[in-house]
């Protein structure tokens, strides 16, 4: 409720400044708006840091279906195997039990690189078929990029036209320490390594509470820590509500504008990570 203290006087003039002083401040709760300065720093902060877990996942993603859904299950492991053998000579690759892999990155001599960043750590991909998708069960264990590193689990369930993706996953990066579920619906822009576009939720805990995003059509590059275009609605731990749009300004940096506060707030996100206000 709205309490407003002052002395009567019979002078207009006098009276108006004081009751222009009886606004309600604007706190976030009870749908009123809040400031927006820090909290949207912070969550910019956080979208770059589940971010880079989200670009590792994302290029195993893209590396464990590539495979041809016609081709059936009999070959799916194979197709797998064979690209991975070709692409990424550092792995070590065993099936110990049919249309299983285990894939040790790093295991072995050669070029290990993923959009420049080098992998580490274990990965088990099973697969299991029926008569139009094909579902494929990720095991991350310590699998790391040097930006990010992943303990947990994704089902991806893949037909032709796009993957839908539930993860369950811990996530470590610089900026701290994760648990994050996922429920998303993805599709490539091009081919293998051009980007994907994703709409769903993801839901995550970490040293600043707990946090949802709701995904509107996304566009992700693996290289970057935010998409390139398209939206999120981001509700904070508070329980404030804000929406972030992205937009490409050059190879390296997107623009994110934060809206939903007393006022709207700007940054630039680098490939690297590095957050500006623009």
């Amino acid at each position: 409720m709205l309490r407003c203290t002052f002395a009567m006087t019979t002078t207009a003039s006098r009276l108006l400044p004081l009751l222009l002083t009886c606004v309600a401040p604007l706190t976030g709760c009870d749908g009123a708006l809040f400031d927006g300065g820090d909290d949207f720093r912070a969550a910019v902060d956080e979208v770059v840091a589940t971010g880079e877990g989200e670009s590792l996942e994302n290029d195993i993603l893209e590396i464990t279906t590539s495979f041809t859904l016609a081709a059936g299950l009999e070959t799916a492991a194979t197709q797998v195997r064979a690209y991975v053998e070709t692409q990424l000579p550092c792995a070590v690759i065993e099936a110990p039990v049919p249309n299983t892999l285990v894939v040790a990155f790093g295991e072995a001599e050669g070029d290990c690189e993923v959009n420049g960043r080098s992998l580490s750590g274990k990965l088990t991909v099973a697969f299991e078929a029926s008569v139009d998708q094909v579902v494929v069960t990720h095991t991350y264990e310590a699998l790391t990029n040097g930006r990010a590193t992943l303990d947990g689990s994704a089902v991806v369930t893949w037909t032709e036209a796009s993957r839908h993706v539930v993860t369950d996953l811990d996530v470590e990066t610089s900026r701290g320490s994760f648990t994050a579920n996922a429920d998303r619906t993805q599709r490539r822009l091009g081919a293998v390594g051009d980007g994907i576009v994703v709409s769903g939720t993801r839901d995550w805990s970490g040293p600043r509470g707990d946090w949802h995003v709701d995904i509107e059509d996304v566009e992700i590059r693996g290289i970057d820590p935010v998409p390139q275009d398209g939206a999120y609605v981001l509700t904070q731990p508070s329980g404030n509500e804000i929406t972030m749009t992205f937009d490409r300004i050059d190879d390296d940096t997107i623009e994110v504008e934060v809206t939903g506060g007393r006022r709207d707030r700007t940054f630039r996100v680098t490939a690297s990570g590095t957050v500006d206000d623009a």
